[in-house]
Parts: structure tokens; C-alpha cells; sequence
């Protein structure tokens, strides 16, 4: 294999034969906005791990330092409070990190991207479980520009964290604190009260301390909320559902909520008959949703592209038919574990599913289908 050109430029000149002229240096691509950004990489890195060769290791092109605002983890693997800590020195107008699942991360590190970076936006920590509600802390006071915040797994995360966070952070578009257990009711109200009618996105995976007031909190505040995830909530009932339904009819386009196991037919119909711009919604498991959800489906429901009804135990083939009259745009249909609805029962019924319609029938329910989970 013929070394790298630009290793052998780098290389100390030769000798060379008279007559030889010495091959023309290959320049850098792009202007200096485009070239590499120029934080060492051994900064990044724990002691005693070992670069890949450059000719094997695959470099995106970063803005020069001044000009810095995106930085993602994707190219340097093992990242450590050490080399995060130089990000906060040297990169003052950094507006976007991801460093998810960089599980050697704590708030040591992070702490001084956050007293560094002031003009951050965006951050994304999802997985990196040795966060606590310091870096929160550390975030509302600093960073007061902060619009999207990816802290799905971190589980040292407490409703006193996000509190404190919605203190100094006024403007969260985004929040994504899924499987954050310890994180409840009093947090998540605070987060709405505060960001009103900014938040957009909030997704509360498996946040089982999170029920009814929540719910009536966002739906107070937070007139233009168009995805929230609240699957695995199990305290959430019926009318917080309503209310929600009512309040964020204008906007909201996205609901999980599999696992719910209080919602009932009550829930779907509000949703279904108020939720203009609904296109995508998720109630497996909710075994209480019958055929009566579908029920004179009409108006509103035509933009309804995925429903998920996985291991609704009491749906019947009659449902289904409902649901293809009713929703003409639907692309995804989910009915896995629904013991009364089968390929073949739905064939013997002469249900005709649209051509653009996926309808998967089978299949564990822990295997999840692209097409559906980007609506989520």
C-alpha cells in the first residue's frame, strides 16, 4: 500500500538526485473554516489509550476554533472529564455538544463546558449515568441560552435538578428525560410552568413518579407542545388525558403513552376527535382500549399516518376495520399480541388494508420498526 501523501509531506526531506524536482505538496481542502478542529486529540482521550493509525481513523471536518458551535463525541471514542474540561477553555462559542453514552463522563467535566461555553443550546448526555443534579445546577446558572437538553438514562437526575435547571434555563424546547426515575411530578411542572409556551418536545420514558398533575400542568402552560412521550406512566388516568387533549389540540402531533394501563376508550376518542394535526400515536399494552375507540371515527383523524395497538387484548377485527375507514393516510399499523386480530382474521372479515400501509401482525414487542419510532 502506497503511504498517505500527506504523511510523506510531513515527513523530513531527503536528498534528492539533481534533475528530481520534489513532488508538489498536496493542499489542505477548503478555506481554514474547513479544516480539522485543532484540539488534540490525546487531550480527549484516557491515558494510555492508543490512536488508531490516520489513514484508518475517519475525521469530520470541524470549524477553527473561534468559530467553533457543533462538537459530537462520533469520532473519538473513551472520551474523559479531562478532555471535556479543555472544550470549556477553548471553545467559548460552542452552541451544540453530544457526548451520549460517554460513560466515563461526570459532572467534573461537563461543569466547565458549562462555565465555559455560555452560548451553549444544545446538550446531549443521554446515557452518561454519572450526571447529577449539580451539572443542572451548573447549567441554570451559566447557561442561560440552553434550548435542548438529552438526559434520557441519567439516573442521578432529581426533580431538585430539574427545578433548578428551569430557575436559569427559561427558553427548553426540548427536554428528553426518559428513564430518569427519580425525576416526578414536581419537576416536570416546574419545566412547564417556567418554559410555557417554548416547549415543544418533552419525553418522560418510563419516569414512573410522573402521573395526572404533570399532565394538567403541560396542559396549562404549554400551548404548543406537539410530542410528548409519558409510555410507562402508569398513574396517568383518563382525564389528565382530556384535559391535554383540549388544551393542545392546535398543536400536538406525537403521543406515546404504551404502558398506561388506567387509559381507556375515553382517552383515544378525546385525542382522536380534537388533536387536529395528530399523525402519530402509541397506546400499546393499554389493555382497556376496545373497539369503542374507533367507533365513528370521523374529521379530524385523516392525518393519522402510525398507530401503535400492540397487545391491546380487547381489540377485534372490528376495530380494525374502523381504523382503515376512518384513517386513510395511516402508513403503520401495529397489532402484534392482539390475540383477536390475526393476518388470517382479518382476511376472512375482507379487511383491505391500503397498499401503503405497513401492518405488522407479528414479531416481538421489544423489536421496534424504524419507520414508526422517528415519529417518537
Amino acid at each position: 500500500m502506497a503511504p498517505d501523501p500527506e504523511l510523506r509531506a510531513a515527513a523530513p526531506a531527503r536528498a534528492r538526485r539533481p534533475g528530481h524536482a520534489a513532488p508538489p505538496r498536496r493542499a489542505l481542502p477548503g478555506s481554514p473554516r474547513d479544516r480539522p478542529l485543532p484540539v488534540p486529540l490525546p487531550l480527549l482521550l484516557p491515558r494510555g489509550h492508543r490512536r488508531r493509525p490516520r489513514r484508518h481513523r475517519r475525521e469530520l471536518p470541524q470549524p477553527a476554533c473561534p468559530r467553533a458551535a457543533e462538537l459530537q463525541s462520533s469520532c473519538v471514542s473513551g472520551i474523559s472529564d479531562v478532555g471535556v474540561a479543555k472544550l470549556g477553555d477553548g471553545l467559548p462559542s460552542l452552541q451544540s455538544l453530544d457526548v451520549a453514552r460517554c460513560i466515563k463522563l461526570s459532572d467534573k467535566g461537563l461543569n466547565a463546558v458549562a462555565l465555559g461555553c455560555q452560548k451553549l443550546r444544545q446538550l446531549h448526555i443521554t446515557g452518561c449515568r454519572l450526571i447529577t443534579d449539580n451539572l443542572l445546577l451548573a447549567l441554570s446558572k451559566s447557561c442561560l441560552q440552553l434550548e435542548n437538553l438529552g438526559a434520557a438514562g441519567c439516573n442521578g437526575i432529581t426533580d431538585a435538578g430539574i427545578s433548578a435547571l428551569a430557575d436559569g434555563c427559561h427558553h427548553i424546547k426540548f427536554l428528553d428525560i426518559s428513564k430518569c426515575n427519580k425525576v416526578g411530578d414536581p419537576g416536570v411542572c416546574k419545566v412547564a410552568e417556567v418554559s410555557s409556551s417554548h416547549l415543544v418536545s418533552i419525553k418522560l420514558l418510563d419516569c414512573s413518579k410522573v402521573g395526572d398533575r404533570s399532565i394538567y400542568s403541560l396542559a396549562k402552560c404549554c400551548s404548543n407542545l406537539e410530542t410528548l412521550v409519558i409510555g410507562g406512566c402508569r398513574n396517568i388516568s383518563d382525564a389528565s388525558i382530556q384535559a391535554l387533549a383540549l388544551a393542545c389540540s392546535s398543536s400536538l402531533r406525537s403521543l406515546r403513552m404504551d404502558w398506561c394501563l388506567k387509559i381507556t376508550d375515553t382517552s383515544l376518542r378525546s385525542l382522536l376527535s380534537n388533536c387536529k394535526l395528530l399523525v402519530a400515536i402509541d397506546v400499546g399494552c393499554c389493555d382497556q382500549i376496545t373497539d369503542v375507540a374507533f367507533q365513528d371515527g370521523k374529521g379530524n383523524g385523516f392525518q393519522l399516518k402510525v398507530l401503535k395497538i400492540s397487545s391491546c387484548v380487547r381489540l377485534t377485527v372490528a376495530g380494525v376495520s374502523s381504523v382503515i375507514k376512518s384513517f386513510k393516510a395511516l402508513e403503520y399499523l401495529d397489532v402484534r399480541s392482539c390475540p383477536q386480530v390475526t393476518r388470517d382474521s382479518c382476511e376472512q372479515a375482507g379487511i383491505q388494508f391500503p397498499s401503503a400501509c405497513k401492518v405488522n401482525f407479528y414479531g416481538s414487542l421489544l423489536e421496534s420498526d424504524p419507520s414508526a419510532e422517528r415519529f417518537f
